[in-house]
């Protein structure tokens, strides 16, 4: 069974830290609209927490108790039956960091610095299909993430291409900092979504 439909958004909070998931279930709690249906550790709870409960989004740090970590658990979440939106909070915001969970599915990323209302906004912009990356000003194209199968896909012209992106740059924009040419970029694009179709979340338009 789906979820029913409920004008409150259905959170799930899933972070290592027992200090900072307290904190954010608790002011994800008093939210407006927003209903707290439970919390996780790690990637097991996780995935119990997605099964039984049937979250609208999930906050998802990067540290977990134990276990996969967070960019694992994430591409599992997502590979659910019922998938929830995933909003990363993790303590980097440069591409290095953000690139594997773009591959994982994750749908938006945030510094976990980041004030309290815009984390509100990010949750309920993310619940409604916004992708929301807050990429650091000025970050290089990030490196082959080791280890990561999705990334393994890719060619290091793609990555720069798709790190670019995440800075929310123009098919043109790309094509005058990499010295190509827009048609150059398209094919990149093109090749970059058709590598990566599998991976729920990975939204990119050529």
């Amino acid at each position: 069974m789906g979820r029913q439909t409920n004008p409150e958004l259905r959170v799930g909070v899933v972070d290592g830290y027992p200090v900072a998931r307290a904190g954010l279930a608790a002011f994800l709690g008093t939210e407006a609209r927003i209903r707290l249906v439970g919390e996780a550790q790690d990637g097991e709870g996780a995935l119990r927490l997605v099964v039984a409960e049937l979250p609208d989004l999930v906050v998802l740090g990067y540290y977990l108790s134990r276990g996969p970590d967070g960019v694992q658990v994430c591409r599992s979440v997502k590979r659910a039956t019922h998938p929830p939106k995933v909003l990363v909070l993790a303590g980097s915001n440069f591409a290095e960091a953000m690139l594997p969970f773009f591959l994982a599915g994750a749908d938006s990323y945030l510094h976990r610095r980041s004030d309290r209302p815009v984390m509100v906004d990010a949750v309920h912009r993310t619940a409604a299909g916004e992708r929301i990356w807050d990429i650091a000003d000025g970050a290089e194209p990030a490196s082959m993430p080791l280890g990561d199968p999705a990334a393994a896909r890719l060619t290091s012209r793609e990555l720069e291409v798709l790190t670019l992106k995440l800075h929310r740059r123009t098919n043109s924009e790309i094509a005058s900092s990499l010295n190509i040419s827009p048609h150059t970029v398209k094919h990149h694009v093109s090749s970059i979504i058709r590598k990566l179709d599998d991976i729920p979340g990975a939204g990119l338009r050529a």
